[in-house]
């Protein structure tokens, strides 16, 4: 005559953990992960090693996570007690999460709440920065033949203690590809926080547990375990998202305020013909927010690559366990809300954008017109002083004019001349930038400052001698100040240069 009643009680407790916040956490030396599996093994007295399943100690996570592929899987660590409590503890790596699993093997006279209290007692929630979640699964073999819904099945459901304050077995019952029985309590607890009860025949626990909790040497992990971690990664999304959206909100606002002055400076400067200069800062305001690990780029791709991960997810949960026949199913539920939500956000943040590009683009023709105008005025400028020079040494050389000047007064004038010929485009072009700025100087233009310089205090100096002793100026008279008015005139452009920038 076959059993009908539930025998095998055991409570298989997952948490997932990001890998990359893990990761994090131990280089910050904090830990936490660490911690909480050696307080696990503590706790549970789980000190020996899972034959063939690799070391009890946890390893580094870092080079655990540069191991291997970011799809890939391995096992970390595994360890277990074989006393009267008799317990396992796996930790592993899949994709881009942790996994810890701890299995609480069922003992005569023990119930769920034992099991869920000496849990409780021994574990000690990770930080939240972590985005740990966890799930209590409630195991049990069936020794008969119950359908989904029946009396003892909902009675079964009921006694499962609830993640949150209370729980109500309207979760709805799903058979599982495999056959199995799995329904997932109505719980007020908090979010990262799920229960779960599975139900397998006794006559096949082996396959039952293969498919609902085994972990293989290799970090393979059972289809049920698959479907736990996408739950948790849906959830995990959804407090991301719900995080960062108010601060991509913000950004948007900030990215459409910024165009809206652009697009109004715009205007000013093609009415009043004014330089370029405040649209250059205001572009460049602009294109401050699109750049860095906070900028609106990254942004774009997190959100894409998040939306990606979530339909993959719930992909992969449609096969792994079909949704209920009397109820939504609350991850997919979840999942399609977050699509949705992340649909809006990605459709806002590429409008926006879309709009300050444009604008941007009319920016940059504005100021390519602005920068031919500049250079023109520059070449007019410069070609207007250098012609000024050669027409007048040309016309003294046809004319047999000679200046009255002394002789000593000769070589200083031509090498002024001469100096001022030479580097006057050089130094036209540093001053006259499109952006109203000063280029930054570079050793060549420290160098025609200083000739100029130099060549200004050699003539004054020999004006002066001319003018008051009505002889040639002495060579350290003409090379001391040659030498101060360079140094001068190197000092003064610092200053000017460091108030224009």
């Amino acid at each position: 005559m076959p059993r009908s009643r539930f025998e095998g009680h055991a409570l298989i407790v997952h948490v997932f953990v990001p890998l990359a916040a893990a990761v994090r956490d131990e280089e910050n030396g904090d830990r936490s992960v660490r911690r909480f599996w050696d307080g696990l093994r503590g706790g549970l007295g789980a000190a020996g090693p899972v034959p063939r399943f690799g070391p009890a100690g946890l390893p580094a996570l870092a080079p655990a996570a540069a191991a291997g592929p970011a799809t890939g899987h391995a096992l970390l660590a595994a360890c277990q007690s074989t006393g009267p409590a008799p317990a396992q503890v796996f930790a592993y790596r899949r994709g881009d999460a942790l996994g810890v699993l701890a299995v609480l093997f069922p003992a005569p006279g023990v119930s769920w709440r034992d099991l869920r209290d000496r849990w409780d007692a021994v574990a000690r929630p990770l930080p939240e920065g972590l985005g740990a979640v966890t799930t209590y699964v409630h195991r049990v073999l069936d020794g008969g033949r119950t359908r989904p819904g029946a009396g003892p099945l909902n009675r079964l459901l009921a006694s499962a203690p609830a993640a949150g304050a209370s729980a109500s077995p309207g979760g709805g019952w799903r058979r599982s590809p495999d056959g199995y029985l799995v329904a997932f309590p109505h719980s007020v607890g908090p979010g990262r926080v799920r229960t779960a009860v599975v139900v397998g025949p006794a006559a096949r626990e082996d396959a039952f547990d293969a498919w609902g909790w085994h972990i293989a040497p290799t970090g393979a992990v059972a289809p049920f375990v698959r479907c736990l971690e996408g739950g948790a990664r849906l959830r995990h999304h959804a407090s991301v998202h719900r995080a960062h959206q108010p601060a991509l909100r913000a950004m948007c606002a900030r990215l459409s305020a910024a165009s809206e002055r652009l697009a109004g400076l715009c205007g000013a400067v093609l009415a009043a013909g004014s330089g370029p200069d405040e649209l250059l800062a205001a572009d460049a305001s602009i294109a401050a927010l699109y750049v860095g690990d906070q900028g609106l780029n990254q942004s774009l791709r997190d959100l894409r690559d998040m939306r990606r991960s979530v339909r993959i997810t719930l992909d992969s949960l449609a096969e792994l366990l079909p949704p209920p026949a009397d109820g939504p199913d609350p991850d997919p539920a979840l999942g399609r809300s977050l699509l949705a939500l992340l649909d809006d956000d990605i459709a806002h943040a590429e409008s926006v954008k879309r709009e300050a590009d444009e604008i941007s683009r009319t920016t940059e023709s504005i100021v390519r017109q602005r920068l031919a105008l500049l250079q023109q005025r520059t070449t007019v400028v410069q070609g207007a002083v250098l012609g000024s020079l050669l027409t007048a040494l040309a016309a003294v050389q046809t004319l047999s004019y000679e200046l009255p000047l002394p002789g000593p007064l000769h070589a200083p004038l031509i090498t002024f001349l001469s100096v001022l010929a030479l580097l006057l485009p050089v130094q036209l072009m540093r001053w006259r930038r499109a952006d109203g700025r000063v280029r930054r100087p570079a050793w060549f233009d420290r160098l025609s400052v200083a000739c100029v310089g130099a060549a200004t205090g050699w003539l004054g100096a020999s004006v002066a001698a001319s003018v008051t002793a009505h002889v040639p100026a002495r060579p350290a008279v003409s090379g001391g100040c040659a030498a101060a008015c360079a140094v001068a005139a190197v000092l003064a452009d610092r200053w000017w240069a460091s108030r224009a920038a």
